[in-house]
């Protein structure tokens, strides 16, 4: 029975172990409020701005419990990637040039 009851408990320890383990995430193209639990219901806790590195530690109902810095929030699971947001292409500084008019009214 205590050769049971060891095998039991060596089992379950191996399990808690991977069961820690988190799926890496990436909040997706706009900012996404983090609940205290699995719901709307609960309290807004903080926002994560879009491409927020997060590690999801368990999933309940559409929802995921995800870590970041040292805490546990909870977010709307259909908001997350499984990638990296793709850097963004430098934009083109927008230049101003202030029309020429010629004196017949024209301008080129």
């Amino acid at each position: 029975m205590k050769t049971i009851l060891l095998s039991a408990a060596i089992a379950i320890a191996s399990l808690a172990g991977t069961a820690a383990m988190a799926d890496q995430v990436w909040v997706g193209g706009s900012a996404l409020n983090a609940r205290s639990g699995p719901g709307t219901q609960y309290a807004k806790v903080t926002t994560f701005p879009a491409c927020t590195e997060l590690n999801a530690v368990g999933y309940a109902n559409g929802w995921a419990k995800v870590a970041w810095h040292n805490a546990y929030y909870w977010v709307s699971a259909k908001y997350l990637r499984g990638q990296a947001c793709a850097p963004r292409a430098a934009h083109p500084k927008n230049t101003y040039r202030q029309p020429s008019y010629r004196p017949n009214g024209y301008s080129y």
